[in-house]
């Protein structure tokens, strides 16, 4: 008789201690429903679908526990190595959710967008090219993009890219990235920022005559169960 492995055990373990009561949870994730409302149909829907649950499940969610003891660590006399290595891992493990996961989504979708990441002649090459391919796009895409870039992104990147790959290189010039409330307000830049891209991209594979009308983010009214809402018609030049 030949010898039977046993039954295999599984276990039911806790993905996160924290679920869609942080804020970036939901918004990331209402993204699929849209998508749902899309042209985009399976089996190409289904990869869009999971990629977009990979930012918040893998990429945002990896950022926000290291944001998490950022936020412990206020107050405590720390080892200036121990001080900035939690910041870089913050900012590290914060890049890849933008740059990485957010890119595979995209590219998932349809679209190329890596114009976002390159040098600015690159970008504006690349921005005019999107444009002319998806002349739909909100009519703020180019203003909106350029400010991402100018207020945090290119430093970001930067800062990956100098200080997180060569520990060894001069910090001085990325002072302000070492404090708490600077690392709480660029994280919700991120993620803002993935959710306005990824929901604008989305909303150009919609049918004809269907747009999204979105809440502002700072709206001081009631907020929606969800950020957008389903219109009919011809979208206004500010939506």
């Amino acid at each position: 008789m030949s010898d039977q492995s046993p039954k295999q055990q599984f276990h039911v373990r806790h993905f996160a201690d924290f679920g869609t009561s942080e804020e970036f949870v939901l918004p990331v994730l209402d993204l699929i429903d849209i998508l749902n409302g899309t042209t985009i149909f399976d089996p190409q829907r289904k990869v869009v679908s999971g990629s977009i649950g990979a930012i918040a499940s893998e990429g945002l969610s990896a950022a926000f526990l290291e944001l998490r003891k950022i936020r412990s660590s206020v107050g405590q006399n720390l080892p200036m190595l121990n001080y900035f290595q939690m910041y870089e891992d913050f900012y590290g493990k914060l890049w890849r959710a933008y740059k990485e996961y957010m890119k595979r989504a995209v590219k998932a979708m349809g679209f190329e967008f890596g114009f976002l990441f390159q040098k600015d002649p690159q970008f504006e090459k690349g921005l005019k090219a999107f444009r002319e391919d998806n002349p739909t796009a909100p009519p703020a895409l180019e203003e909106y993009l350029r400010e991402v870039r100018r207020l945090w992104h290119t430093e970001l990147g930067d800062l990956r890219n100098t200080i997180i790959q060569h520990p060894d290189a001069d910090r001085a010039r990325f002072q302000r990235f070492y404090d708490p409330k600077f690392a709480e307000a660029l994280f919700t830049e991120v993620w803002h920022t993935i959710v306005e891209i990824l929901g604008m991209l989305l909303e150009l594979r919609l049918p004809a005559g269907v747009y999204l009308e979105w809440q502002g983010w700072n709206d001081p009214g009631p907020r929606w169960p969800k950020r957008f809402r389903w219109q009919l018609g011809i979208p206004q030049a500010d939506s």
